[in-house]
Formats: C-alpha cells, sequence, structure tokens
C-alpha cells in the first residue's frame, strides 16, 4: 500500500473512532410526566385544563431539573440544585401529548401528559452560554421566580375556589384564577420565543447570526400577546425590545425597556440595554447615566465598561474613555467580544496611549 493512502486512511479512522467516541458521550432523555385535576362544583372545564396543563408542565421540569443535576459535568459545575434547576427550565422547551377525561360523573377529572426531550450535548453547551452571561442569568431568574410566585398564587386561589360555598364570591375567584392563568400561559408564549430565538437575539453579540424576519414577526406577535395578558411580563418586553432594536426601530425598543423598568427598576440588564439604545440614539449623558447603573452593582461587566468607553470617545473625552476601555481589555470575558477588542485598541491609540501598552492590553 503506498505510503499517502495508508496516511489517509488512518486519518479517516481516526477521525470515524473520534466522532463515535463523541457520539457516545452523547445521551437524548425523554422525561413525561402526567398530572390529574379533578374538577370541583366551582370548576371550569376550561380552567381545570389549564391548570392540569402547567401543573404536567411544571412536573416534567421538575424532573428534567433532577436528571440534569445527576450528570458529571454539571456537578463539575458545582451549582445548586436550584440553580440547576433554572437553567433547565430556561432552555427547555415542554409539549403536551396528550389528555382525556376521566373520572365519574359525579367526579369528573381531566389528566394531562407532559413531554420534554434532553439533548445532553446540547443542554451542556447551552448552560455553559448561561454561565458566562450576566444578562441572561438576569432573564432565567426573572422567569423563574415569576413561575413560581404566580404557582404559589394559582394554588392558593384553587383552595380557595374548591371551598367557597357563596356563588359570587366563587365567581370573584374563578376571576382572579383566570387571569393567574393568562399570565402562566403568557410566561409560556415567551418561553417559546426564548428557547427558539432568545439568547442571539438579546445577547449583544457581534457574532449572532441573522434571524429571518418572518421569525422576527412571528416572535414579535407572540410576546405582544404576551404582554397584552400580562404587562408585567419582563422577559417579553426585553425580547420585544431586542427585536425592534434588530429592525432599527430604537424608539420602540427604549419604549418597551423603560416600562420594563417601571416594574423592574433594580434590574441591570434592563438598564444596560437602555443604555445602548440611548448611545445609538447620540443621547450620550443619558447612556452614561445607565451605565454608571450597572457599573455601580457589576464592576466587571465588559460590555458595560465597552460602552462607557465609547461613549465618552464619542463625546470627545478621551481621557474618561481609556480607563474603561483598559478595564474592558483587562477582562478575560472581553475575549468573546475580539471585534469590540478590535475597536478599543484602535481608540486608544486614536486617543495617544503608549503602543506597547496598548499591544500588551490587545494580547491579554
Amino acid at each position: 500500500m503506498k505510503p499517502r493512502l495508508r496516511i489517509f486512511i488512518l486519518s479517516v479512522f481516526l477521525v470515524c473512532s473520534t466522532l463515535l467516541r463523541w457520539n457516545a458521550q452523547a445521551e437524548v432523555k425523554v422525561i413525561e410526566t402526567d398530572s390529574t385535576y379533578i374538577i370541583g362544583d366551582n370548576d371550569s372545564k376550561v380552567d381545570a385544563r389549564r391548570i392540569a396543563t402547567q401543573e404536567a408542565k411544571r412536573k416534567a421540569l421538575e424532573l428534567a431539573g433532577t436528571f440534569v443535576a445527576s450528570l458529571t459535568d454539571v456537578k463539575n459545575y458545582q451549582l445548586s440544585i436550584d440553580e440547576v434547576k433554572m437553567y433547565t427550565a430556561g432552555v427547555l422547551e415542554t409539549e403536551i401529548v396528550s389528555e382525556q377525561m376521566r373520572g365519574t360523573t359525579e367526579h369528573p377529572e381531566i389528566y394531562i401528559k407532559a413531554r420534554c426531550k434532553i439533548d445532553t450535548n446540547v443542554l451542556m453547551a447551552q448552560i455553559d452560554r448561561y454561565r458566562e452571561n450576566e444578562d441572561l442569568k438576569d432573564q432565567l431568574g426573572a422567569f423563574a421566580k415569576e413561575n413560581d410566585d404566580l404557582k404559589k398564587e394559582r394554588d392558593a386561589l384553587v383552595k380557595q375556589l374548591a371551598a367557597e360555598k357563596d356563588k359570587k364570591q366563587a365567581e370573584d375567584t374563578r376571576s382572579k384564577l383566570d387571569a393567574v392563568l393568562s399570565k402562566e400561559e403568557s410566561n409560556d408564549d415567551t418561553h417559546k420565543v426564548w428557547v427558539n430565538i432568545g439568547p442571539q437575539l438579546i445577547e449583544l453579540d457581534e457574532n449572532n447570526p441573522d434571524i429571518g424576519q418572518n421569525d422576527l414577526d412571528r416572535s414579535a406577535a407572540m410576546l405582544q400577546k404576551a404582554i397584552a395578558a400580562n404587562p408585567q411580563n419582563q422577559r417579553a418586553r426585553f425580547l420585544l425590545a431586542s427585536i425592534y432594536q434588530r429592525q432599527g426601530n430604537n424608539a420602540a425598543a427604549e419604549s418597551e425597556i423603560r416600562t420594563a423598568l417601571q416594574y423592574h427598576p433594580a434590574n441591570p440588564s434592563l438598564h444596560l440595554r437602555l443604555g445602548v439604545l440611548l448611545r445609538a440614539q447620540g443621547k450620550y449623558d443619558m447612556a452614561l447615566d445607565e451605565f454608571h447603573f450597572v457599573e455601580r452593582v457589576r464592576p466587571h461587566n465588559p460590555l458595560m465598561l465597552f460602552n462607557t468607553g465609547m461613549t465618552y470617545k464619542d463625546m470627545g473625552h478621551c481621557g474618561k474613555s481609556a480607563p474603561y476601555l483598559k478595564r474592558f481589555l483587562r477582562e478575560p470575558q472581553s475575549r468573546k467580544f475580539p471585534k469590540r477588542r478590535e475597536k478599543a485598541v484602535q481608540v486608544l491609540r486614536e486617543c495617544g496611549e503608549r503602543p506597547g501598552h496598548i499591544r500588551r492590553l490587545g494580547q491579554r
């Protein structure tokens, strides 16, 4: 056999062996759960189905979180079980696979089965992405807290409704329960957008791929519906603002972020996004107010450092711009933004920084 042919065959063998080992490490886990809701005298069948659906989805994500916590790679991250469940719920989508009426005429019940699939390779890559991005973690944290609060509120109303004897009071309680269920369903719609295009849409990352106009329009319609059902839905407003920004409508994006801040004034991710939008519109002083807010709570955030430095440069203040851009280049996370690093180095040169010092910073 000729040497070149032998080398080629050996190379193919090595590549195939590597792929087989990689695929052997991957696992697709299917998790199915169910939920049964007994329909009481004060319940409607529609609301009973909605409640059973929410419970089946919640149980599926709970089991998924428990499974993910058992994975060796996740254990190596030394995450708490709450963090694991937050990440898992943030990247998985559940589906309803069956439903049926059961029980007797006197005691009817509705049965719902839900399913979610976990591709461990994809999941680990997504968890890595979320762990490294404070903005994404903010969104997941807000989502998890809101869902927990809504479940507690729903459980209390279901218990109250079951015990209610007065028809008028029962009607009032059903109305409150309907509002809570609408908010939970609003979160479900928002989550569908999040899973499909969320991270690449909201990350302020120069490497994000384009998203088709049809996907943007369809997602915007779902988010607008979600906001109509729950005006406090922070993630829906954040995503919708990101769509508007992607489409070049900075004024509409700013409006959504400002509305979200009315409900969640301490969220640094919202302040960072507002600052970016204000800078894009030439409102530099207002943008700096937002970036300095972020700096007080997250002094090492690379995107805050870069945008603060660039805003000062836009205003012609090299003396204030350079320290922020140097801090940006020193941050290990800035490696995720090579184009911004190049721009920071360019601005430092324009501002008269020593070439040797700039070169060392650029190589960090």
